[in-house]
């Protein structure tokens, strides 16, 4: 089934780990572009359950506050329901609290032992990573892979990190931006799926439909 985790035990499984509020095009280019470019077995998306960074943000209002984890998770799901090779899991929704990569990382080399795991992330994300928490079981167990991001082009991991930059142009899209959008307007653009559009209605997200 399109979206579905594959029989055969992957060998090169790829991490997009996010918010995913909402998730967007530009997340979907950038799973498959990764699968392609980086010959990957499977790519998954990973939903955070508390994106600890993002929510304190949020308390000290300076910024959003996050969507709640199940809708979306069910966002992200019907982002790539027609996406061949594209995983989602609720695995740190399901482990409750903060999210943390280095958590998700030991799960995947447990279940997945022999595996070669890549964190894929954006380069406005990489010159944070010192700041995530155990970087050092972050970057022992995962080849760090940098997807350069419209205005954040040059940015890259600390000094220290080895790290690969995929090639490949991704829409200059922003959740943030896009919710800001919604807001302002109450319109859906088509920068989302027609599935995550009806979810965005139907739960009243980003003021959509209030």
């Amino acid at each position: 089934m399109p979206g579905s985790e594959p029989t055969v035990a992957p060998r090169r499984i790829g991490l997009l780990g996010g918010t995913f509020d909402p998730p967007h095009l530009g997340h979907t280019a950038a799973a498959l572009e990764a699968r392609r470019s980086l010959a990957l077995d499977l790519v998954v998306l990973v939903v955070a359950n508390d994106p600890w960074q993002k929510t304190a943000e949020a308390r000290a209002g300076e910024a959003d506050v996050v969507s709640p984890a199940e809708v979306r998770l069910a966002m992200t799901r019907a982002a790539v329901a027609d996406t061949d090779g594209v995983h989602v899991d609720d695995l740190e929704i399901r482990r409750g609290g903060p999210s943390y990569t280095a958590d998700t990382l030991a799960h995947y080399a447990a279940v997945h032992p022999g595996a070669e795991l890549f964190v894929l992330l954006g380069s406005d994300i990489a010159p944070g990573l010192d700041t995530w928490v155990r970087p050092d079981e972050v970057r022992r167990r995962a080849t760090i892979v940098v997807m350069r991001r419209p205005g954040f082009e040059q940015g890259r991991p600390p000094t220290g990190w080895e790290h690969q930059v995929l090639d490949g142009s991704f829409p200059d899209l922003a959740s943030n931006h896009l919710r800001d959008r919604f807001a302002a307007t109450g319109q859906i653009g088509d920068e989302v799926t027609a599935g995550v559009a009806e979810i965005i209605r139907e739960s009243g997200l980003y003021g959509v439909g209030r």
